[in-house]
């Protein structure tokens, strides 16, 4: 009687020597991302301080949305329109209901829908975010499981303020933020120019080619459900050849050594935007050459000189947008667009890499979910409820994209609210945006975060 093959039987029969090594993660990949669909893959950016919703909220309809009126915080995204989700409604329910309120918690819960713990004396979740569970589940397919930056120092250290990726028992997993070190850690070990590159994927195409003619000369020793197994694995296999043939496997290429930065120099504001580029490039290149598919970004702004403002975002703008003297309410309030669109521009450069990066009939982006989001709503007054939320990409198909959402229009929860830890009627709580995006990549959950919170977003899909 034939011996029944466990997957890492059969990947042991299948090498025989160390020939599996490179194709190793992509051999526990699903068979349906073949070439001509690619994987699917998630990157969330978070940025802070609110926005102003007037300029914030497109005017129009749900498939004609309008993000290109004058002072559009969204209008540098305008060239992605048909490859937006932009979602206007979306609240923090959990820190009204559970934690607490104001810029502390945003962080917390963007990604955890979790409610606040702050019996360490900074605030916690109390489980995982959406990154670390989609890490376990897609991450084996790729060499980095995940993958978490952060584009500029600020508080010291790894603060909990610039943290949004957390462990299953509430821990901060630790970011980086020298973008030499990013390189070093995804491409260290890779091939370097064009030709080496091609070099390297001839040899893989050379390997995949024996590791299929092994497996056929394997079949003929296995019984039927060994077969079945086998066959899945083959399937695997010959879908790993057509993606190595295909033309965009020749993008994944060694981008250039970013430059070593001191502590001192990532500490540099008037450095930020060049950081916040080369991690988003590295984020690009990564994607391109399946090294990881699960990336977290905190992108800050304490103040930005690049773009004629000095002052102090938090203290002297976003807390000023509620000043009722003119001309200086103007002033303020287009200040804080300035702030709000030069984040839109990272979100749509890195569309616009994407977009560039071929993949099977399409591009990266069209396989790529990038959720944008924040920790508040209106600036002034400190609400998580109405949180800039902004999904871009092609989703794999996912979702429908080209459209925008009001989720609860004309409610405001907060108009009844009786205080905290009281309920906020009407009120959509992120957690089933989370939900559905955990099930879109396959994680088989109802509820995401505080299981109070249970159902997926409607009008997604």
């Amino acid at each position: 009687m034939a011996r029944d093959f466990s997957r890492r039987s059969i990947l042991r029969a299948l090498a025989g020597t160390a020939l599996t090594a490179p194709f190793a993660h992509l051999l526990t990949s699903s068979v349906a991302e073949a070439a001509d669909a690619g994987p699917l893959r998630f990157i969330a950016l978070f940025t802070p301080h609110g926005s102003l919703p007037e300029y914030w909220t497109p005017r129009g309809g749900e498939t004609d949305f309008d993000i290109s009126f004058e002072n559009a915080v969204l209008s540098p995204l305008d060239r992605h329109r048909s490859k937006l989700l932009v979602l206007d409604g979306l609240d923090y329910k959990v820190l009204y209901e559970h934690g607490r309120t104001g810029h502390e918690g945003g962080p917390v819960t963007f990604l955890t829908g979790s409610q606040v713990v702050a019996d360490s004396g900074e605030e916690l979740p109390s489980g995982a975010s959406l990154d670390q569970v989609l890490g376990d589940n897609i991450g084996g397919a790729t060499q980095f499981r995940s993958l978490q930056l952060h584009a500029f120092e600020q508080y010291g250290a790894q603060h909990v303020y610039n943290s949004i990726s957390f462990t299953a028992n509430g821990t901060r997993v630790p970011f980086e933020l020298n973008p030499a070190n990013v390189y070093t850690r995804l491409f260290g070990s890779m091939a370097g120019s064009s030709e080496e590159a091609k070099q390297q994927l001839a040899r893989r195409k050379s390997l995949m080619d024996y590791l299929i003619k092994d497996a056929t000369r394997l079949k003929n020793r296995l019984g039927s459900t060994e077969r079945q197994k086998l066959d899945t694995h083959m399937a695997a296999l010959r879908d790993i050849e057509r993606r190595l043939t295909n033309a965009g496997a020749l993008g994944c290429v060694k981008p250039e050594v970013p430059q070593a930065y001191g502590i001192g120099e990532l500490g540099d504001v008037d450095r930020m935007p060049e950081f916040t580029q080369l991690h988003l490039d590295l984020v690009a290149r990564a994607f391109a050459c399946d090294l990881t598919r699960v990336v977290t970004m905190t992108i800050p702004g304490p103040t930005m000189p690049w773009i004629g403002i000095s002052e102090d975002i938090h203290n002297d703008i976003a807390h000023r947008t509620d000043i009722r003297s003119e001309p200086l309410r103007t002033e303020i309030r287009l200040k804080m667009v300035r702030v709000q669109q030069w984040y839109a521009e990272q979100v749509a450069r890195l569309m616009d890499t994407l977009a560039a990066t071929p993949e099977g009939s399409g591009s990266v982006l069209d396989n790529t979910l990038i959720l944008w989001g924040n920790e508040l709503g209106d600036a002034s007054g400190h609400m998580n409820v109405a949180i800039p939320t902004v999904l871009g990409g092609g989703a794999g198909g996912r979702f429908r994209m080209g459209r925008f959402l009001r989720l609860r229009p004309g409610t405001d929860p907060l108009a009844n609210w009786q205080g905290a830890g009281e309920p906020l009627p009407g009120a959509v709580p992120h957690n089933k945006l989370l939900t559905s995006i955990a099930q879109a990549f396959g994680v088989q959950v109802d509820r995401f975060g505080h299981p109070d919170y249970a159902g997926t977003l409607p009008g997604l899909t």
